[in-house]
């Protein structure tokens, strides 16, 4: 105990008002300023504050042992402000399943556990003593009526004790079942009442009878099971309690646990919570090396079972049933088992050729009725079909990709008068690029290209003059060089010896000035170089982007000039057969020249009087709805 005197007392309070004029204390200051008086910690004043805020934080790094040390330390302090908090809660819990075993070790134990070693049978809780008592008996079996047991407990209004006359031994089970205690005053008198009212018959016989009683009954049991767990009982039946408990909460945990798993798909992760109370089902999305989807259901009816259900539309087909089964033979032959036997080679015939093919078809509808606006209805179609044959051989370190693909759509317009039909796309495309390795990503390849179109094409609105038609124009690309795939995504074609030809057999009904050829050429031939870019992404999860880049350029004529083929096409799945497409096409050639119209549609005439035509950009675009048929 500190003693302050008055001396000291007067002395503490001086300090006290000398501190509270000047306006400082400790760990503040004043800050004068022009409008007002500002307090400051002067801790923040030093910079103190500061550094403390602005350190850099320690990454802290828990080993599993460490983890549970700590966090027991904290759950066991007297830190928290109510016991049952959902955080000390949860903190207990999850010390509780980080130092015992998992919870199946458990249920397996118990479910093997041999219940009867807990349990005492009840009779070991009583002691039992016995009575000799005089009771008169006739020759015949005689029973002790209602009136005379009256003393007993009012639970055994119906019992009988049944007397032998031979043995003189009562039925004990009717006394153990009642577990009381029997007075022998109370036996005594009631045979002397007996014994009165039987004065008379002197041909009776007495014999002494022995009644099993209970005398007191035990507070604790100890069993003579060297298994048993426990030092001692205090009730009878705890082992069938704890048993019915045990067997309670295993039903309960039963239905009420669950476990979550996830299905990695195509594009997407389906989890999948494994309990008796989920029932729901989930679509997932599968994908094989071609690209192709298909959908499949997936749930959890019981807590340990996965179901898998095939969508509906999907068959499945088997082979063909072999006919003349009666005549197969089967080879047997004794196999000496004493010795090793010697292992054979299995021979896996791998498979090289891959197809596969798909088709699209597009619409459009556009319907126009007192537009003051202006423009037309109209419906655009289009049917795009592509056909892969791929070749791999693993071995010899060989692929071979061909494609095969067909574009072409219609589009219809209608005036006042009649409907228009006209060709909207037509494009024909073959593809072939063979890669051999070379080192690391890069592969030699040989690569091939062939364009051209089916259906005639006219320079509407004129549709009696032809601009193409099969073969004219036609042109092909062959090259030589090395081919980079970084990843299955992209893929890279540099071919510094190529050839390009131009056709347009056909001069008299198509114009080979408008595939950059001179009026009198049939034939161009060009040497260069070529390069092909092929690219796919995801941008979101259900939208992928495709790109197609062809580039050319002429080593003998203006090689600086190259020619331009782009085609990008973008999908956004709806659902496994249907989606919705963009394609656009950009074609620049320099050597394809373009009428120049002015901003009324005429042609623009060159200082001779002649149409004038310069290389423009080719573009063109689409989009809709796409039903899609792979086979």
């Amino acid at each position: 105990m500190v003693t302050i005197n008055k001396r000291h007392s007067v002395f503490i309070l001086i300090l006290t008002i000398m501190s509270v004029s000047t306006g400082k204390l400790s760990g503040q200051e004043n800050i004068q300023s022009d409008s007002s008086e500002v307090v400051t910690d002067s801790l923040m004043a030093v910079g103190l504050v500061d550094t403390l805020l602005n350190k850099e934080k320690i990454n802290i790094d828990f080993n599993p042992e460490q983890a549970i040390d700590y966090l027991r330390e904290w759950y066991e302090s007297d830190i928290w402000n109510r016991d049952d908090h959902p955080l000390r809660q949860s903190v207990r819990r999850l010390l509780f399943e980080a130092t015992n075993d998992p919870l199946y070790l458990a249920e397996d134990y118990i479910r093997q556990y041999d219940w009867d070693k807990i349990k005492i049978p009840a009779r070991n809780f009583y002691m039992w003593d016995t009575i000799h008592i005089p009771v008169p008996v006739e020759k015949e079996k005689q029973y002790i009526r209602e009136k005379d047991i009256d003393f007993f407990d009012p639970q055994l209004a119906d019992t009988r004790m049944l007397l032998d006359d031979t043995t003189g031994l009562a039925d004990t089970t009717k006394a153990v079942r009642a577990n009381i205690d029997i007075d022998p005053s109370t036996l005594n008198n009631l045979f002397v009442q007996t014994k009165k009212q039987d004065q008379d018959n002197n041909d009776r016989m007495r014999h002494d009878s022995i009644i099993l009683v209970i005398s007191d009954t035990l507070r604790e049991v100890i069993s003579t099971n060297p298994d048993f767990p426990f030092q001692y009982y205090n009730y009878p039946m705890v082992g069938d309690s704890i048993q019915s408990a045990v067997n309670s909460l295993m039903n309960y945990i039963g239905e009420s646990d669950s476990s979550r798993v996830f299905f990695m798909g195509a594009n997407n992760i389906v989890p999948v919570w494994l309990s008796n109370n989920s029932s729901s089902m989930t679509r997932l999305w599968l994908k094989n090396e071609w690209d192709e989807e298909m959908s499949v259901w997936i749930g959890s009816i019981s807590r340990d079972s996965i179901d898998i259900i095939v969508e509906r539309g999907v068959h499945f087909r088997r082979p063909d049933k072999t006919n003349n089964i009666a005549d197969a033979k089967i080879e047997v032959r004794t196999v000496d088992n004493s010795r090793l036997a010697q292992a054979r080679k299995i021979d896996v015939k791998p498979q090289y050729w891959k197809f596969l093919s798909e088709a699209s078809f597009i619409f459009n509808q556009a319907m126009l009725s007192n537009w003051t606006k202006g423009g037309e209805s109209n419906i655009s179609t289009l049917l795009d079909i592509t056909g892969n044959a791929n070749y791999t051989n693993k071995e010899k370190k060989m692929v071979w990709n061909n494609q095969a693909r067909i574009k072409f759509g219609l589009v219809t317009s209608s005036d006042n008068e009649n409907i228009q039909i006209r060709k909207n796309i037509d494009q024909v495309d073959i593809i072939s690029k063979f890669n051999n390795k070379a080192f690391g990503k890069f592969d030699f390849s040989a690569t091939m290209l062939f364009q051209t179109q089916m259906a005639p094409g006219y320079k509407y609105p004129n549709d009696s003059v032809k601009v193409s038609k099969f073969f004219n124009p036609a042109s092909l690309t062959v090259g030589l060089g090395l081919d980079y795939k970084p990843n299955n995504k992209l893929s890279v074609n540099f071919a510094p010896l190529s050839y390009k030809a131009t056709f347009v057999p056909d001069t008299a009904m198509i114009d080979p000035t408008n595939h950059g050829l001179r009026a009198d050429q049939q034939s161009k031939h060009e040497p260069g170089l070529s390069a092909q870019i092929n690219h796919r992404t995801t941008i979101l999860e259900d939208i992928k982007l495709t790109n197609k880049v062809r580039l050319f350029t002429n080593y003998i004529n203006n090689p600086l000039n190259v020619d331009i083929d782009w085609e990008m096409i973008a999908t956004a799945k709806l659902n496994w057969y249907t989606d919705i497409r963009l394609n656009t096409h950009l074609i620049y050639d320099d050597d394809t020249l373009i009428p120049v119209k002015d901003n009324d549609g005429e042609p623009v005439l060159d200082d001779e009087g002649n149409p004038k035509k310069v290389p423009m950009i080719q573009f063109k675009e689409m989009i809709g709805l796409s039903v899609i048929f792979r086979f």
